[in-house]
């Protein structure tokens, strides 16, 4: 997308499916004609996915949170660096834990490349796959942990009509589809990546 991210051991580093992530959420939101969008972005990372989203979509605004100190002082250097600070906004929340009563319903969309990797997949991976933050890949035991908590209490700070999108791994399409059917979601669908695999899920809450 023509931005140099800059990447070290604070951060994942972003992968074409993350591109994708973004650029569907982007066309969601322009065939909503939504000129506007407030979006969450959760486990921020390196800022990569405010980063596109207000490329692409200049008066969107996205804040974006993070358990990590170290990836949000990553994040803020990229941002920085592309003059993005006036439509970012960075804080510390691990997953939506500063998230209260008061917030209910305020997001468009929200948007996750969370962790995903399985302990069956984490063993098979790279060894420079492990070099990066295993906060950062590790999802538990079926890679479903944190997919969890997103299906389960996003519905809460979801506008009427707003959206979820999420990236997830090879093989997770139909269990978080199913996830997001009985967490009362709407519209769920898959987009696919160059290899054919479901990577990005998006489900509407209702209203």
């Amino acid at each position: 997308m023509g931005m140099d991210i800059r990447v070290d051991p604070r951060v994942l580093i972003p992968r074409p499916e993350t591109e994708l992530l973004i650029r569907t959420v982007a066309d969601l939101c322009r065939e909503k004609s939504w000129k506007d969008p407030f979006i969450l972005d959760v486990g921020t990372g390196s800022g990569i996915i405010p980063l596109g989203l207000t490329r692409l979509m200049e008066n969107c605004r996205v804040f974006g949170v993070d358990v990590s100190y170290e990836a949000l002082a990553a994040a803020g250097e990229n941002i920085r660096e592309f003059k993005s600070n006036d439509n970012i906004k960075l804080m510390r929340s691990d997953m939506f834990e500063v998230f209260g009563a008061e917030h209910k319903g305020i997001f468009d969309v929200i948007v996750s490349n969370p962790p995903y990797i399985s302990d069956r997949d984490y063993e098979k991976l790279d060894p420079w796959v492990k070099a990066e933050p295993r906060i950062a890949v590790y999802g538990g035991k079926d890679g479903m942990d944190h997919l969890q908590i997103i299906g389960r209490q996003s519905g809460r700070f979801l506008s009427p009509g707003g959206f979820i999108a999420v990236e997830v791994a090879y093989d997770q399409a139909k269990k978080v589809k199913d996830l997001f059917i009985e967490c009362g979601f709407t519209g769920v669908a898959g987009f696919r990546d160059f290899n054919n695999y479901e990577r990005v899920i998006v489900a509407w809450n209702k209203g």
